[in-house]
């Protein structure tokens, strides 16, 4: 273990104090470190986890190098706290592509965002808020399922929602209708003003084709 961290930059002094703490963190009360047992498990996975920061985070040995972490207390700390600047940024990215992409909601939708009063925030109780309309059980080959899910959020707080994820649905949030493509087709058709769609020209040329028969002439 120790010229596994030697390996990965650190000094021999360093390498040791580390181990020493991935021991303690592995056999708190002083148990045997005997292979198979848990605590040996335990040992293990602190030598993996903290060779995975050193490969990927050289400030982390320049850190235990200027003393500014002590190497035996390292192993007892969170992987955030042992990460970079970058690496923390990049953390903080994914996990909101994460919600938005659970919500329905990339950040491409940014400009099809619609200001409205009509709904509230359930954490800060806010109405000034921006939604914007995607659909759930769209398929290529089945369009009979389609619904409307609406996604909110606070521009206050930025705390972001689904409409049906509030008790009471849509008029928990605000009763705010938006046309649905159903009900858009169906003013149409009211309307009367659409136009049938001229058939192609290969269906004419059927129309004056006589029926094939199979019987045979007398």
């Amino acid at each position: 273990v120790v010229s596994g961290f030697e390996k990965k930059g650190l000094k021999r002094r360093l390498a040791e104090e580390l181990e020493q703490g991935v021991l303690q963190v592995a056999c708190p009360q002083g148990e045997r470190l005997l292979e198979g047992s848990e605590a040996y498990k335990a040992y293990k996975n602190q030598y993996k986890r903290l060779c995975a920061h050193l490969r990927r985070n050289g400030a982390l040995a320049r850190r235990l190098e200027s003393g500014e972490l002590q190497a035996e207390r390292v192993a007892s700390m969170e992987d955030e706290a042992l990460m970079g600047e970058s690496q923390r940024s990049e953390r903080e990215q994914f996990q909101k592509e994460s919600l938005h992409e659970a919500l329905g909601v990339v950040s491409s939708d940014s400009a099809h965002w619609t200001p409205s009063d009509n709904f509230m925030c359930p954490h800060c109780e806010c109405q000034k808020c921006i939604y914007i309309q995607t659909f759930k059980g769209a398929h290529g080959y089945d369009d009979n399922n389609i619904e409307p899910a609406i996604t909110i959020r606070c521009t206050d707080c930025q705390h972001l929602w689904k409409e049906e994820d509030v008790e009471g649905g849509r008029l928990a949030s605000g009763s705010f209708t938006i046309d649905t493509p159903a009900s858009a087709s169906g003013g149409a058709r009211e309307g009367g003003g659409a136009k049938k769609p001229e058939a192609p020209s290969l269906w004419h040329e059927e129309e004056g084709r006589r029926a094939p028969t199979w019987m045979l002439p007398a």
